[in-house]
C-alpha cells in the first residue's frame, strides 16, 4: 500500500519525534492508538521507575527544509484545536520536521503558567533546533512545571 505524501510526511514525522524523545532514558514515548489530537503521550520517568509526570506531544512535518523557522512556520490551530489543548491537565509541546534534511524543532502548544514568572512563557515562544540537549531542557521545563504545582497545592 502506498501513502499519499501527506500521510506519509505525517507517518514519518511521527517516527522521527519518537527517535528523539527516545534518547532520553528518563522518557517513555507512546504513540496514541487514535488521532484524537495528541500523537504521543510521553512519562517522565525518575531512576527508571515513572513518576506520574507526562506532556503530550503533537508531530507534524513537511517536505521542504526552512530557510527561516520562525518566519515560515507560523502555527495557527482552530478554534477547536485551542481549546482541545488548553483542556488538558499537562504541557503539550509541537515536534515539527522538514523531510528533506531531517531537522526537527519543538513549540509549546501549552504551557501552563503558575503563580512563578519565571516559567516559560507562550508570548515568548519560539521555535528551537531539537538536539539532545533540547530533548533535556524540555525535561526541565515540565518537571518545574510539575514542581511548582505541587508546590502550590501544599
Amino acid at each position: 500500500m502506498k501513502l499519499d505524501l501527506e500521510s506519509f510526511i505525517a507517518e514519518r514525522a511521527e517516527h522521527l519525534a519518537m527517535v528523539y524523545l527516545t534518547r532520553s532514558q528518563d522518557l517513555v514515548v507512546e504513540r496514541m492508538k487514535a488521532d484524537y489530537g495528541l500523537d504521543m503521550l510521553v512519562t517522565i520517568l525518575c531512576e527508571k521507575f515513572p513518576t506520574g509526570r507526562v506532556f503530550g506531544i503533537q508531530a507534524q512535518g513537511r517536505d521542504k527544509a526552512f530557510k527561516n523557522i520562525q518566519q515560515e512556520a507560523l502555527l495557527a490551530l482552530s478554534v477547536k484545536e485551542n481549546s482541545y489543548f488548553q483542556d488538558l491537565p499537562f504541557p503539550v509541546g509541537l515536534l515539527f520536521f522538514t523531510m528533506e534534511d531531517d531537522k526537527g524543532y519543538f513549540k509549546w502548544l501549552k504551557y501552563p503558567s503558575g503563580s512563578n514568572k519565571n516559567h516559560h512563557s507562550l508570548e515568548h515562544n519560539q521555535w528551537r533546533s531539537l538536539d539532545e540537549y533540547q530533548v533535556d531542557r524540555i525535561l526541565e521545563e515540565v518537571n518545574a512545571w510539575y514542581e511548582e504545582k505541587s508546590h502550590s497545592v501544599a
